[in-house]
This record gives C-alpha cells, sequence and structure tokens, in this order.
C-alpha cells in the first residue's frame, strides 16, 4: 500500500508512507518513486545500471507527462516538483490500482484511504462515505464506473492515466476540506498517457501480405516473452486449453528449454471443460502440469477476495483466477505468463459489430431500440424466446460499453430505496458507423481495452496474482505487440468474405495469431470448435445448504434496511431457489441470473465489512 497527502507547502520533502519504492530518482527539479517493472528497458536504451525511476525520469524531463507512453510494464510512479506532483499507472493498469481525492490525498487501497478522511473528519458523516450511485451501477454490471469509488469524495484512476495535482491559492481556506490548511489548496485533473497510442483509424489494405504479417506478429510475441522471463530458470505458465496459452506455450518453447509449471482450473461436472486439451498442450510442450477443479464450494472464499480488493468486483472469471493463483502455492516460478487481452487486442463480438453496423446503415436502429425498450421490464425478465431476444439486442445496441452481466435497470430502480434518475448514466460515445472497419476499431478501443481490459480481465488477474503474491505478466499486452495491432488491417483480425458474413457468426476470429500458430499447436486445439471458456456459474450455487446460508447471511445484512429494499431482494433469492430445481433451459439466462446473484452477494459482503464494519463468514 502507497499512501500520500499533499498538505505540506513544501513538495520537494513530501514523504510517501507505506511500501518502501522499488527504486527513486531525485534532480534538482524533481523526485520521482517508482513501484513496479518496465519491460521494454532494451527498446529504451537503457543502461544496466539504470534504475527504473530513473529511466522514467528521464522520459519525464525530455517530454513531459507523453514520455511516459514509452514505458511498457506494470508500474506505479509518483513524482514530485515544486508545485506540480503526479500519480501514474502503467498502460493497462496491471499493478497497483490508485484512488485520490480532490484536495490531494492518494492511496493504492481504497479502503485505507476512506478510513483515513473519515478519521481527519474529511468525510462527514456515514451518509457521506457511500456513493449509492456506484453501488447500483456494480448491481447492473459488476463494475463499479469507470472513475468513481463506492466512497462519494474518492476518485479511481483509471489505467494509462495519470492524476496531477497542481498548488494553487485561488481557493478560499474556508472551502478546503482539511479544517488545518491556511490558504494553500491542489487544483487535480486527469490525463491520458496513452492517448497518442490510441487510434481510431481503421486500417484497410487490400490483399495483405498474409505471411510477412504473420512472421512479424511471432517475432514480436517471442520478444514480448523474452522481456518477461528474462534470464528465469523458474517459469510458470496458464494453459486453458485454447489458442491464447497454447500460442504462448509454444512461443515459450521456442526460446527457452528450462523448466515450465503449467496451471489450468477446470469445472466438476462441466461438459465443456477443456482440462484435456490442458493436459494435452503439457504434454507437447514437456510441462510439470498441475491442475484444480472448482466445486461450488470456493465462494466461501468471497469474503477473503471482497476484503483484499475493497470494493466489490464481480466477472465470470474472478474465482478461476484465485483458484489459478491458490494453485500456485509456496514454490512460486520467478513468472507466470497468462493469456489475457489477446482476444480484445484482436477485437471482439464481430458479429455484434457487424450487426449495429449492418442496422445502423439499413436504417433499422430506431426499431430495434424501440423493440428493446419493449421487452426491458418485469414481464419478459424469464428464459424464453423473448428474454433471448433482448439479449442479443442489449449486445447489439450497447455495442460501446462491452458486456454487462447483472441485473438490468428496472430491476435495480426496483432493489434500491431511493434511486436516483441518473444513476446509470455514463458518457459514451456515438457510434462510428462510416464503414465496418471503423465501428470495429472504435469498439476495439472503448469496449474491448478501455472496458474489459483494462477494468475487468488484467484488473481481476493481476489482483488476485498480488493476493498470492505471484509475479504473473501478460505477453499479448506488450507495448510493441500493441503498436503493430494497431496498424494490422481489420480483414486480418477478423476474417470473412463480407460484413453479412461476420453478422450470420461466418467469421473467424484473432486470424492472424490462428494463422502463425496453428502448425504450431496439435490439431485437437487448432480444430476444436469454440465452446467452453466460461465459467458455468450456476455451479456456486448449486448446493441447496450452501443457498441457504448464503440467502441468510444476505437478508440479515444490514444492506437490506440502509440500501435495498429487503422484500425485493428475498423474492429474487426465492426465485432463483425454484428456478434451481428446474434444470436446463438457455446457458447465458441461467450463466445471467447466477451473475445476478454473484452481484447481490459480493455487495452484501462489501457492505459486511466496509460499512457495517463486521466480519462476513459465508462457511
Amino acid at each position: 500500500m502507497i499512501y500520500g497527502n499533499l498538505l505540506s507547502d513544501n513538495w520537494k520533502v513530501a514523504r510517501l508512507e507505506g511500501e518502501p519504492a522499488e527504486s527513486f530518482f531525485e534532480t534538482s527539479d524533481l523526485r520521482l518513486f517508482f513501484w513496479g517493472t518496465i519491460y521494454n528497458r532494451d527498446l529504451l536504451h537503457a543502461d544496466i545500471d539504470d534504475s527504473n525511476a530513473k529511466i522514467s525520469a528521464n522520459l519525464y524531463l525530455k517530454e513531459g507527462f507523453s514520455g511516459f507512453y514509452q514505458l511498457d510494464g506494470a508500474f506505479t510512479l509518483v513524482f514530485f516538483t515544486d508545485s506540480v506532483c503526479g500519480v501514474v499507472r502503467d498502460h493497462h493498469g496491471t499493478h497497483y490500482p490508485v484512488y485520490y481525492t480532490a484536495n490531494g490525498n492518494f492511496s493504492t487501497s481504497v479502503s485505507f484511504l476512506a478510513k483515513h478522511l473519515y478519521a481527519h473528519s474529511l468525510l462527514s458523516d456515514d451518509s457521506s462515505l457511500i456513493d449509492r450511485t456506484s453501488l447500483s451501477s456494480f448491481l447492473q454490471s459488476g463494475l463499479l464506473p469507470a472513475t468513481r469509488s463506492a466512497y462519494s469524495q474518492i476518485s479511481r484512476l483509471e489505467a494509462g492515466r495519470a492524476v496531477i495535482f497542481e498548488k494553487s491559492r485561488s481557493i478560499p481556506a474556508d472551502k478546503l476540506m482539511s479544517k488545518d490548511s491556511t490558504d494553500l489548496s491542489v487544483n487535480c485533473y486527469v490525463t491520458n498517457i496513452f492517448a497518442a497510442d490510441y487510434a481510431l483509424q481503421p486500417i484497410k489494405e487490400k490483399g495483405p501480405d498474409v505471411d510477412a504479417y504473420s512472421r512479424r506478429y511471432g517475432e514480436l510475441h517471442v520478444a514480448a516473452i523474452q522481456r518477461r522471463i528474462g534470464n528465469s530458470n523458474n517459469v510458470g505458465i496458464l494453459l486453458s486449453g485454447g489458442y491464447d496459452s497454447g500460442a504462448n506455450l509454444a512461443a515459450l518453447r521456442s526460446v527457452y528449454d528450462g523448466e515450465i509449471d503449467s496451471f489450468s482450473v477446470g469445472f466438476k461436472g462441466d461438459t465443456w471443460t477443456e482440462l484435456p486439451l490442458a493436459r494435452l498442450m503439457s504434454k507437447t510442450f514437456g510441462t510439470r502440469h498441475h491442475e484444480y477443479e472448482i466445486d461450488g464450494s470456493e465462494i466461501t472464499a468471497l469474503p477473503a477476495i471482497v476484503d483484499f480488493l475493497g470494493e466489490p468486483f464481480v466477472e465470470g472469471g474472478l474465482m478461476v483466477n484465485y483458484c489459478a493463483m491458490r494453485m500456485v502455492g509456496d514454490h512460486k516460478p520467478d513468472v507466470i505468463l497468462g493469456g489475457d487481452g489477446s482476444d480484445q487486442y484482436f477485437g471482439t463480438t464481430g458479429r455484434e459489430v457487424a450487426l449495429h453496423y449492418l442496422a445502423a446503415r439499413n436504417g433499422m436502429l430506431p426499431a430495434m431500440k424501440a423493440f428493446y425498450a419493449l421487452l426491458n421490464r418485469d414481464t419478459f425478465d424469464r428464459d424464453g424466446k423473448l428474454y433471448r431476444i433482448r439479449f442479443h439486442l442489449d449486445k447489439a445496441l450497447h455495442i460501446l460499453e462491452g458486456d454487462r452481466f447483472g441485473f438490468p435497470d428496472f430491476r435495480v430502480r426496483e432493489f434500491v430505496h431511493h434511486p436516483t434518475s441518473d444513476f446509470l448514466q455514463e458518457h459514451i460515445q456515438r457510434a462510428d458507423t462510416r464503414s465496418f472497419e471503423h465501428l470495429y476499431a472504435q469498439h476495439a478501443l472503448l469496449a474491448d481495452l478501455d472496458t474489459t481490459i483494462n477494468r475487468v480481465i488484467l484488473y481481476k488477474a493481476s489482483r488476485m496474482a498480488k493476493m498470492f503474491g505471484n509475479n504473473l505478466t501478460f505477453p499479448y499486452m506488450d507495448l510493441a505487440l500493441y503498436h503493430f495491432l494497431q496498424d494490422l488491417p481489420v480483414s486480418l483480425k477478423c476474417k470473412a468474405d463480407h460484413v453479412l458474413d461476420i453478422a450470420r457468426g461466418r467469421s473467424i476470429a484473432k486470424y492472424l495469431l490462428k494463422y502463425h500458430y496453428k502448425p504450431m499447436l496439435p490439431t485437437e486445439i487448432t480444430s476444436k470448435r469454440k465452446q467452453g471458456g466460461f465459467a458455468p456459474m450456476p455451479l456456486f450455487f448449486r448446493n441447496e445448504m450452501q443457498r441457504a446460508r448464503l440467502k441468510d447471511f444476505i437478508l440479515s445484512s444490514s444492506i437490506t434496511k440502509d440500501y435495498l429494499r429487503r422484500d425485493c431482494v428475498e423474492r429474487f433469492l426465492t426465485d432463483y431457489d425454484h428456478e434451481t430445481f428446474h434444470e436446463g433451459g438457455w446457458f447465458w439466462y441461467r450463466q445471467n441470473r447466477a451473475l445476478q446473484y454473484f452481484n447481490l452477494l459480493t455487495l452484501t459482503v462489501w457492505w459486511e465489512r466496509f460499512v457495517g464494519q463486521k466480519e462476513a463468514n459465508l462457511s
């Protein structure tokens, strides 16, 4: 944990509390603290003796804030000049989360920052402590809003951003949050360090040289792995049985002949399990293989996870990451390679993007929106054809928002005692439908990168790794690889003869990756139909006795008095009990219902721990 405050008049000697910096660098004009690691020191032409702090400081002194965009790593850095302080997160936020207040308090622990502010009377009372708008959004999607925390006066710094604090004497002392300050105050703003790298101009190339692109992609991927393993002779890898983890292993074996420990997680009773394919990969490339099968009882670990995160968070793979990182145990590899983010770098949901594009070009969007509004109500919130239509319409219409699994907005309004009219609103850009390629690129940036990669996939993976002290790294997130894919023609990301074929589901996702690695992987991997990869969330609520304990825990919590309506919560839990006795039905209906349960349970656990100040025991 790192904590700092800027109430001191002399920032040249400002101190940071908590974890010591990995390195520190100082000049007459700048002090810079660095935590984490930099992978691309070679591309930055750094000397072997240069500290990460020195590399970062030199970039800032040469180019200002924009210099940091050249850093590829997992890091948090804080710098001070006489009148400016900046806190910077790495490209994808894989090091620490960062939280801050407008008057210059910041920390990598939201719960620590909230306690500090409350203890120093910077938050007036309990009612000002909790951001109920954020909690409502969490119930809907499993995520808090991008820039907001669970606390009303604490903001979250997004990945790849810097929060900049500047001294100001323009604000009267009586308006400062600190009662002890004189006339010193702080202005703050957020800047996107990596904005220069975010391109919305799609690349269209007639007849691209696939072999040339393939060779270059392979070279960059191998280089990314080499940068992350360094001189280690103790490497681990996460294996799912799919292309991404398989390509990581194949690329690793091309440059590393030492011991490899592979780790795979499956689900008991899951007919779509990919564990046999992971074992095949292990045998093919010679790893020491480790497996764990989730049976649903792991949900009792949720309080420990919430306590570590400090705020509510839910995603279907959260327990998978938790179990994988726990499985590593005490004999840790120096570095573990994860396959996260590859899908999103190439672009996902090509079918929904194509449907939105075609609907917009043919004037069908107004009718689709009207039909969706008609279906978005309690009457149709049950398994059936109309639910499926609503589900697919939701994905196609909200193409720039990323997947949303949780309670629909009308249900959240029922749950909350005093819902506000705007609690679900976030600024969403207008869809760019000039061409399919334009919309595909826009979706890849806003939904895949900013939301799914930064706020979901890499957040949960990196935080669960940190929880168990594991060094998990993500080769597909390499900055050079990212730049390459930004300039890759869309036709080599999502391959099809026509946009209509993509809308019909007749396309090849991650085409270039598959083209390059197909000859290197077992045919059982490359020929299998995509079917698994989703954590079957109903598994966690299948046991009747466990479900009864969870129900009692939720209904006995003060959250059903102070924030949620107890009658609505109880009705949902009772309906869920009834539905579990009727096995079958559509996979995504059952999946979303279980995720709704998970959202509700997680929020209750968080409320008990951080609002009620009680232990949350689900055993």
